[in-house]
């Protein structure tokens, strides 16, 4: 991750009668001057590298042109390395390239731990430049997610490089001048500091990134921040790596079940051979004098008792979401891309379905998510804006009624981003009827993925023969009938293809016409 560098931060003099940590003032005019000065150019930024581990590097680098240099009177006279060092930030340079003659200072320092990553981003520029900066992360099975918000806000201009023990010193002033003042001693009323003044922040997280940043290069989120800027700017990037000992348990487990169906195969090949796969190679072998006992075969695929297997009974409904619980076209993948582009933020509809798909993996945050489609605003406000659109189908309230009168359980099988069905199950009032919610932001996995029928066989403690499932998804139900659960499509007005072969209604009041089918599974 990189930030700009408060150019007064890093050149910086002991003021007489302010302490050692306060800055030259005529130093300061200088700066400022420097700023405003058409000829002269500074760029500053942070860059921070995050390792998977949690620890990780703070780099500033402030880049001057040669009239920048000698506006302030050379590099060398004019930067405190003690102080910097003293901090424990070690600084290369001042060093000036032969080939475009630009001077840089690089300043450095490591954290050991996530938390530490705000106080060394409060040494670098004044009061409120970096805010609600938040670097988190997010486990779940095999996969680990490192996830930085915040904001960025230079809408104070000059004064965002002061402080308020300076700004006493300097007449309450920043730079000790006003505007006005210093533009008029630069020789330029009509310049704008901004066009002097570049300032970036670029943040590198371990793994691929998703981002609502300007740009990606090699890797890095890159965001550029404008001096002045009346909007701060919204920070948010997200990285996500697959964990090496879960990919070693899985290879492990693959290898293992190999050994197992090769010693299964070997073990059929010699009951069939009759225990001695030799005698039928060679004819002169003499027979086994030992008593052969009955084959075993029998006993183990003894065929099962018909109530075993045929004994079904109807412990648990499960309903999906989208087309079965919430309304076609107000459910809440429905209505994402039309909020999305009203709002703003990306047009094209397979972005917002990849970023969506990281969201109900539980991979990245709302807020990360609406970032990272280009929505602005505060997260929450979004979430409740966007879910404000979203209405049950007209038949489920009478139905989830109906189920709670005859004593039935039901569950809800979804994927869905986890906040949003919270706040819909809230809203909805829907925790009283519907008892079992499995979703995939939860789980870590979507439909029809084998994991989200395990949790949902685990978290209702109902065998999959004694579930039904009324579903809008053709694989889900395909996925669903082979683990032995009953299944019914709730096809709405899509066509059915010819052949199909689960029950079929297009309402929740057709669901009793199909008793005699689902009971046959």
């Amino acid at each position: 991750m990189s930030m700009s560098l408060s150019l007064p931060r890093l050149v910086s003099w002991p003021v007489s009668g302010v302490g050692g940590s306060r800055f030259c003032p005529q130093l300061l005019l200088v700066v400022g001057l420097v700023m405003f000065a058409s000829a002269c150019r500074a760029d500053a930024t942070v860059s921070v590298h995050l390792d998977e581990g949690g620890t990780g590097m703070v780099e500033v680098q402030l880049e001057l042109d040669d009239a920048a240099v000698e506006a302030v009177g050379g590099l060398d006279h004019q930067i405190r390395l003690e102080d910097l060092e003293d901090a424990r930030w070690e600084v290369k340079g001042p060093h000036r390239s032969t080939n475009d003659g630009v001077t840089s200072v690089v300043a450095s320092k490591a954290f050991g731990a996530p938390e530490r990553l705000m106080s060394i981003l409060d040494e670098i520029a004044g009061p409120g430049v970096f805010s609600e900066m938040d670097l988190m992360r997010r486990r779940s099975f095999a996969r680990t997610t490192w996830s930085l918000q915040g904001r960025i806000d230079l809408s104070s201009g000059l004064e965002a490089f002061s402080d308020s023990g300076l700004k006493e010193a300097l007449s309450g002033l920043p730079l000790g001048r006003t505007r006005e003042e210093l533009a008029a001693l630069a020789g330029c009323v009509a310049c704008d500091p901004a066009d002097s003044f570049g300032f970036d922040l670029v943040v590198e997280l371990p793994g691929e990134i998703v981002t609502n940043s300007d740009r990606v290069d090699g890797g890095s989120a890159v965001w550029a921040v404008a001096l002045g800027d009346s909007t701060p700017t919204v920070i948010a990037v997200s990285g996500s790596v697959a964990d090496r000992a879960p990919r070693l348990w899985l290879g492990a487990s693959v290898t293992v079940a190999a050994l197992l169906l090769l010693l299964c195969v070997s073990r059929l090949v010699r009951r069939l051979l009759g225990h001695n796969p030799l005698r039928y190679r060679v004819g002169h072998l003499p027979r086994p004098t030992r008593r052969r006992s009955q084959p075993t075969e029998i006993i183990e695929h003894k065929p099962s008792r018909p109530d075993e297997n045929s004994a079904r009974r109807l412990e648990l409904v499960v309903l999906g979401g989208v087309g079965v619980i919430w309304d076609a076209g107000t459910d809440p993948e429905g209505l994402l891309v039309s909020f999305v582009r009203e709002h703003g933020g990306i047009a094209d509809p397979r972005e917002v379905a990849d970023r969506y798909r990281a969201a109900s993996l539980g991979q990245v945050s709302a807020a990360e998510f609406w970032a990272a489609v280009g929505v602005a605003g505060d997260a929450g406000d979004l979430d409740a804006e966007y879910l404000s659109g979203v209405r049950l189908r007209p038949d489920v309230p009478a139905f989830l009624d109906q189920m709670a009168r005859r004593e039935m359980t039901v569950a809800c099988l979804t994927n869905a981003v986890l906040p949003w069905t919270l706040a819909l199950r809230k809203r909805l009032d829907l925790d009283g009827l519907i008892r079992h919610w499995v979703v995939s932001g939860e789980v870590g996995a979507r439909k029809p993925g084998q994991a989200m029928f395990e949790a949902l066989r685990r978290m209702s403690g109902v065998s999959f023969s004694n579930m039904l499932l009324i579903e809008s998804e053709i694989a889900t139900l395909e996925a669903a009938r082979t683990m032995g659960m009953s299944t019914v499509l709730m096809s709405g007005t899509a066509l059915v293809p010819e052949g199909f072969t689960h029950p079929t209604i297009n309402s929740f009041s057709g669901l009793f016409h199909q008793k005699d089918d689902q009971s046959q599974g």
